[in-house]
């Protein structure tokens, strides 16, 4: 008879002191591990799930699989290997209070969801990954590249990442155990349990803890330094209950909990600075979906993300302590026209209020309602038009209508070819709005402008998703964006300050590549290139300069093999054409390694290699200033790490 949920949740104390995970050797599971694909349904593009080959957009699907087989640490690594996705950490991960950056196609205004919330934070606009779920509460992420403002409205000019849990009313009863250690006392703990009730209440509870000491990094001079103060820990605790109401309705509570605190060693002046960051996030969600598995299926949500954030330092200018508060409210109806004519519309409401002393002069807000609608025609039997408004209205800069227009032909089950049109509308955030700082060490000023213009414009897509045999799969896009007033932050010397400001134009294009090929029942191979050019015109006379701070050139080769035993991985990631003005090294090339041996069918062994050919490269450019000569130095001011190792162990039951 099968362990109920409650008993499977008290059997945990007990494997946690046993030694079934440390004792044996690899006794090999007899049946066969089951080979995965992309699911065929997507649900980021449209606001409602759709045939990925009936899709007119870019999108990218991590499956719950595709972050078992590679064993990846957290959301952040999983989403670093989608071709067009870049994470800009400013050094290794936990040095920062979430500075760094989720960009695709090179474009750092970029929406992040979770369950399809809103969570970008009010004050930078941005969200860390390093802030998303543990992986082992993910069951999918879709990665959309492309304009979304016509249905996101504000912040997603770039594209959107919608980051989808687990229900435990969709899961057997388990609970799953994960620990690994590695370099610099790394330490990763997980443990996570779902199922439901007799009585269709769903669970699904996630906690983790993780944390490392100060890293390594490769120097100017090619030798392998220590960074100080780059440490950190973090813990975190998800929950998620879903009950099932009447045949086809849901009610679904969501709590979210990160308490993180390290080391910030960066300075624009020098590395190993004694700063020190905190932070506490406390989002809450609760949503109640209709008519589930029915044409006309909606749902209305409350939802309110919190963050508090504390940073102190030696220097009383770098000190502070805000929050960042956002409460909102979304209704959805889908409808079913005709056959072949469906419709999704909608209402959003938010409210966000930051407070911060140091940087703000106390507490800002922004607001923000909307109402979108969309609607996707199949006009013949293998072509689709999918048609879109949305209109927003902001408390600093009223209302604004978003349209885009997308085109679909199917060529069959596996092959479609697309092309999108939307405009995007980006609304400045508080920190662009109004940070006004002073730093009497180096007598230099932050500041922000509140007659900053939103940004505008439009950005196209046209790509395909390709099945050249029964083996092989390729998927190709080219995208472009022409952006007026885009916001930027530039040094005046004249007055020793750094202030935001309206770009007059920029312009932005690229391509990406994609084949994946199955070799035999067990060898994959996957290759990919990715091309950005971004130029912008500040109206100096100049007209449009190439942006120094892009990766122009990403090329990607990934092998797997997996039998019933044994699973590899390889990945190689090369980047060229940098600007020497932003980075120490024009090119380089990164490898990672993994292995995993399937103990039993409940209990595997991994062990993973990063950066392997201990490559010296950053993905925030930039150099360390000195504040002396008033000149840069050749020194990153954000080394990455280099070379490091995991190895962990994962147990089911």
């Amino acid at each position: 008879m099968k362990k109920t949920f409650l008993e499977k949740s008290v059997v945990v104390t007990l494997l946690l002191g046993s030694s079934v995970f440390l004792g044996g050797t690899c006794v090999f599971a007899e049946e066969p591990i089951e080979n995965f694909t992309l699911g065929e349904f997507v649900v980021t593009a449209s606001r409602v799930a759709t045939n990925k080959v009936d899709t007119p957009a870019n999108i990218s699907v991590i499956t719950k699989e595709a972050i078992a087989d590679n064993n990846y640490s957290d959301a952040a690594e999983a989403i670093s290997k989608v071709p067009g996705v870049n994470v800009l950490g400013s050094g290794a991960k936990g040095t920062s209070m979430g500075q760094d950056k989720i960009l695709i196609n090179g474009d750092e205004r970029v929406l992040v969801l979770i369950d399809g919330r809103r969570v970008n934070l009010g004050s930078s606009g941005n969200y860390s990954a390093d802030w998303l779920p543990p992986v082992n509460a993910i069951e999918r992420i879709e990665v959309l590249k492309g304009a979304g403002s016509a249905l996101y409205g504000t912040d997603a000019v770039g594209g959107v990442i919608n980051v989808i849990t687990k229900k435990g009313n969709e899961l057997d009863s388990h609970v799953t155990l994960r620990a690994a250690t590695g370099s610099w006392n790394t330490e990763q703990y997980g443990i996570t349990a779902g199922g439901a009730t007799k009585g269709g209440l769903g669970v699904f509870v996630s906690a983790s803890k993780d944390r490392r000491g100060n890293y390594s990094y490769k120097g100017i001079d090619g030798d392998v330094k220590k960074m100080p103060n780059s440490g950190f820990n973090t813990e975190g605790f998800n929950l998620k209950l879903d009950q099932q109401v009447g045949r086809d309705n849901r009610v679904t509570m969501q709590f979210e909990h990160l308490n993180a605190e390290g080391g910030s060693p960066f300075r624009y002046n020098r590395l190993g600075a004694s700063d020190r960051h905190k932070r506490l996030n406390n989002n809450v969600n609760l949503r109640y979906d209709w008519n589930e598995s029915a044409d006309n299926s909606g749902y209305v949500q409350v939802y309110n993300n919190y963050q508090h954030a504390q940073f102190s330092s030696d220097v009383a200018a770098n000190q502070s302590d805000f929050t960042d508060s956002t409460a909102g409210l979304e209704l959805q109806q889908n409808f079913k026209l005709s056959k072949n004519n469906e419709l999704t519309a909608g209402l959003e409401y938010y409210k966000t209020k930051v407070s911060n002393d140091v940087m703000f002069e106390g507490e800002k807000e922004i607001t923000n309602k909307a109402a979108f609608v969309e609607d996707r025609w199949q006009f013949a039997e293998t072509w689709q038009l999918n048609t879109g408004l949305r209109l927003d209205h902001h408390n600093e800069y009223g209302s604004e209508i978003t349209p885009h227009v997308a085109l679909n032909k199917k060529f069959n089950e596996d092959s479609n070819v697309y092309l999108s049109w939307g405009k995007v509308f980006n609304a400045p955030n508080v920190q662009d709005l109004y940070w006004k700082q002073y730093d009497s060490d180096y007598n230099s000023w932050t500041l922000g402008d509140p007659n900053l213009k939103p940004e505008k414009g439009e950005v196209w897509t046209l790509g395909t998703n390709m099945k050249i045999s029964e083996k092989t799969n390729l998927a190709a896009s080219v995208f472009y964006s022409d952006i007026k007033d885009a916001i930027d932050w530039e040094y005046n010397s004249s007055d020793n300050s750094s202030k935001a400001t309206n770009i007059n134009k920029e312009k932005r294009r690229g391509m990406e590549l994609n084949i994946n090929h199955k070799f035999d029942k067990n060898l994959s191979g996957r290759v990919s290139y990715t091309y950005l050019k971004v130029k912008q015109n500040k109206e100096n006379g100049e007209g449009f300069v190439r942006e120094e701070k892009n990766k122009p050139n990403i090329y990607r080769v990934g092998l797997d093999y997996k039998n019933n035993e044994w699973l590899f991985n390889a990945d190689l990631t090369a980047v060229t054409g940098q600007n020497k003005a932003a980075y120490t090294d024009k090119s380089y090339v990164i490898l990672d390694l993994g292995a995993q041996c399937k103990i039993n069918k409940n209990a595997k062994i991994f062990i993973k290699g990063y950066n392997l050919t201990n490559a010296r490269y950053q993905e925030y450019g930039g150099y360390i200033y000195d504040s002396v000569a008033f000149v840069s130095t050749p020194y990153a001011a954000y080394p990455m790490p280099s070379r490091s190792f995991i190895v962990g162990m994962e147990y089911n039951f």
